[in-house]
């Protein structure tokens, strides 16, 4: 069975190709329709809503209906941009809400078109008026051209998105380095972390492993390592030992050093957290000796 229709231009409201001033700028306005917009040369910024997107040239953005548009020059280049405002119906419509990407070939095939066309077409100071009485059926041809384009983006929305075979492999490359480094860190818990050691242990350079940190956690090596320590050491105070033997076992050059880091990650002191876990572990071995004497 053949989809018919999956996008279906209603109406045409407004259509303008036009060169603006290098200072130009469109006020914020909502539209009852969709709303193309095709960079073909200079640098604009375009409002959607709350959000301001910088275009460059060649790029292509959609404004579903209802949404507050505006423009912005950006730069010393005098920007050509081709807008159009129509009424969209069908079933694929709702994929090209915020859309926004460069034009491949085919879709710039179009967009030419469209760029040629309109000019002749639409007043250039008011893009709702025809200029007189355009040629048998100039502006259905137009439209077809407008809804081949729009069915080129709706399949692209469609795509998912499939990462390339060097991306995975390089992501891959960097989640097996972080376990690395964590199995590292896991084993060397008494002592401060030198980078220089762990990345000869490892077989990477330091830029290849804070680079991979970043992408894979968000954090840094040096962060991953700090945190692990005083999650041990924390543990280490939930058993009873004194804040003095945690700094000697792992290898704190002093207890005051000890004592101003785990506050920093914490915001209790050594001394301070572990009386509150002596606490809740003695209520707690209360409370299961009260369940076992209760018949």
């Amino acid at each position: 069975m053949y989809e018919i229709f999956p996008l279906r231009i209603e109406q045409l409201i407004s259509a303008s190709s036009a060169e603006y001033r290098a200072d130009a700028e469109l006020p914020a306005a909502p539209h009852a329709g969709w709303v193309l917009v095709y960079l073909h040369s200079g640098n604009i910024e375009e409002r959607c809503d709350d959000r301001r997107i910088l275009l460059h040239p060649g790029a292509l953005l959609l404004h579903p209906p209802g949404e507050v548009s505006a423009m912005r020059t950006v730069g010393g280049v005098p920007p050509e941009v081709l807008r159009v405002e129509f009424l969209c119906t069908g079933e694929s419509a709702g994929l090209m809400h915020g859309f926004v990407t460069h034009a491949e070939p085919g879709e710039q095939r179009d967009v030419r078109y469209l760029m040629q066309r309109i000019p002749a077409l639409f007043d250039a100071d008011d893009p709702t008026r025809l200029r007189g009485e355009p040629a048998l059926g100039e502006v259905q041809q137009m439209v077809l051209r407008l809804e081949d384009l729009l069915i080129l983006v709706a399949r692209r929305c469609r795509q998912p998105r499939r990462q390339s075979a060097v991306r995975q492999q390089r992501e891959r490359r960097q989640t097996a380095l972080v376990e690395a480094a964590r199995s590292y860190f896991a084993a060397n818990l008494h002592s401060e972390l030198h980078i220089g050691a762990l990345c000869e242990a490892l077989g990477c350079s330091r830029a290849q492993l804070q680079q991979a940190f970043r992408a894979r956690t968000r954090s840094t090596a040096g962060a991953e390592f700090t945190a692990m320590r005083l999650d041990y050491a924390a543990q280490l105070l939930a058993r009873g030992a004194l804040p003095g033997e945690v700094a000697a076992e792992m290898g704190y050059c002093s207890g005051a050093h000890f004592s101003k880091k785990f506050r920093e990650a914490t915001g209790n002191t050594p001394a301070e957290y572990r009386r509150q876990q002596m606490y809740l572990t003695a209520r707690r071995q209360n409370r299961q000796q009260k369940d076992i004497d209760e018949p």
